[in-house]
C-alpha cells in the first residue's frame, strides 16, 4: 500500500530496487540446493570477495542484528568485553542482543559526533584492566561506519584505530549496515575502507540500500572462521531457501548498483541539509556526510513536520528530528519538503 506522505523515516522503509526484485524472480525457477549450497550463494560470495579483494569468508544472513551478533559471538568469550560508543547500534538499538546472546559485557565510551576516539578507548582499557580477573577482558572494538548520526570515519582515522587494535590485542569489528554510503562519501572503494581498518570481521548491509531482507557477514581474519558454519545455524542465521537472499547481491555488486543507489541517497541528503540550513528556526546537529540528516526545530514545529513527512523525533530534550534519504528519494520529494518547511517557518501554529 503506497503512502501519500513523503517518507524520510528510514531507508528500511524504502522498497527494494526493481533490479533486485527481478533477480529474486529469476531465482524462483525450478529447484535448487538448500542452506546456501546453491549457485546464487556461490556467485554472491565470489562477487563480495572481488569487491573486497580478499579470500574472506562470506555468509548471507537475513538480518543486520543477526550479522552483528554472529560476528561478535565469533570474536569473544563470555568473560571478555566489547568496546563501542554510547550510541552504537549494538548498545542502543538492538534490544540488548549482544549481551543477551553473545554473553559479553559492552564497554561504552562517549562519542564525538558519533565516532569513537583513541583517547577514550585507552581510558576505558586502563579502567577495565585495572582489577585484573575481577573485571572483564576487553577483546573487541566495534564501530559503525558510517556512524549512527551519519558521520564517516576517514581512512586515516580507521588506520589509527587499526593500529591501536593491534597494540592492544583487540579484534576490530565494523558494523557496515550503511557502508556503501560511507564509501560514496569518501569517494573510495569498499576494499580501501576495510584495508585501511584492517578489519577482522564485517557486518555488511544490504537492506538499507535497496535489497529486500538481505545482509551478510564477511570474515577477513582466518582465525575467526573456525566453527563459523555451525555457528551460523546455531545463531538462527541460516535460511533454507538461501538463493532468494543471495540472488540479490548479484546485480547489486556485478554492476556496482550499490554505488548508484548510495550516491542517490547521499545526494538527496545534501539537498535536504541545504534546505534545513536555509530555513530560519532549523539547525543541523551534525555534519551531513551520508544519507542521515539530524536537525533541531522549535518544539511546536515537530508535529507539523510529522503531519506531512514520515520521520522520527530523535532526541526530545533537544527537539531533534532525523531525516533519512534513500535510493528512491526523488527530486519532487525534495521540492515538496522545501515547500513544507518553508510554509511551517512562515506560519507556525
Amino acid at each position: 500500500m503506497t503512502q501519500k506522505k513523503i517518507c524520510l523515516a528510514s531507508d528500511n522503509w524504502t522498497p527494494a530496487h526493481p533490479l533486485i526484485i527481478k533477480a529474486i524472480t529469476e531465482a524462483n525457477e525450478g529447484y535448487a540446493p538448500s542452506y546456501g549450497s546453491d549457485a546464487w550463494t556461490e556467485e554472491a560470495g565470489n562477487l563480495i570477495q572481488k569487491a573486497f579483494k580478499s579470500k574472506c569468508k562470506v555468509f548471507i544472513v537475513p538480518t543486520g542484528t543477526g550479522a552483528n551478533i554472529f560476528a561478535l559471538r565469533l570474536c569473544s568469550k563470555a568473560y571478555e568485553s566489547i568496546i563501542c560508543t554510547d550510541i552504537a547500534h549494538i548498545q542502543y538499538q538492538e534490544s540488548g542482543a549482544a549481551e543477551a546472546l553473545v554473553g559479553c559485557k559492552l564497554l561504552t565510551v562517549p562519542n564525538k559526533e558519533g565516532k569513537i576516539t583513541p583517547t577514550e578507548i585507552v581510558k576505558k582499557l586502563k579502567r577495565e584492566r585495572a582489577f585484573g580477573k575481577h573485571s572483564t577482558s576487553p577483546r573487541v572494538l566495534s564501530i559503525t561506519q558510517p556512524t549512527e548520526v551519519g558521520t564517516v570515519y576517514t581512512l586515516e582515522e580507521l588506520r589509527t584505530l587499526a593500529k591501536l587494535c593491534k597494540q592492544e590485542n583487540l579484534l576490530f569489528h565494523v558494523d557496515g549496515s550503511r557502508l556503501y554510503n560511507a564509501a560514496v562519501s569518501l569517494n573510495t572503494s569498499l576494499h580501501e575502507i576495510t584495508e585501511a581498518a584492517q578489519v577482522d570481521i564485517l557486518s555488511l548491509g544490504g537492506t538499507k540500500n535497496g535489497l529486500m531482507g538481505a545482509e551478510s557477514l564477511v570474515i577477513f581474519n582466518q582465525h575467526l572462521q573456525d566453527g563459523s558454519d555451525h555457528l551460523q545455524k546455531q545463531m538462527l542465521q541460516l535460511l533454507s531457501k538461501m538463493r532468494y537472499l543471495s540472488a540479490q547481491y548479484i546485480p547489486f555488486f556485478k554492476n556496482d548498483l550499490w554505488h548508484t543507489l548510495a550516491t542517490q541517497a547521499n545526494q538527496k541528503a545534501q539537498e535536504l541539509a541545504s534546505i534545513i540550513q536555509s530555513t530560519p528556526g532549523l539547525s543541523l546537529s551534525y555534519p551531513v556526510e551520508t544519507n542521515q540528516v539530524f536537525f533541531t526545530a522549535p518544539a511546536s514545529w515537530i508535529p507539523l513536520i510529522q503531519e506531512k513527512i514520515f520521520c522520527y523525533p530523535w532526541d526530545a530534550e533537544k527537539n531533534e528530528v532525523r531525516f533519512i534519504s534513500s535510493w528512491n528519494t526523488s527530486e519532487q520529494d525534495v521540492k515538496e519538503i522545501h515547500s513544507i518547511l518553508s510554509e511551517i517557518s512562515k506560519h507556525p501554529k
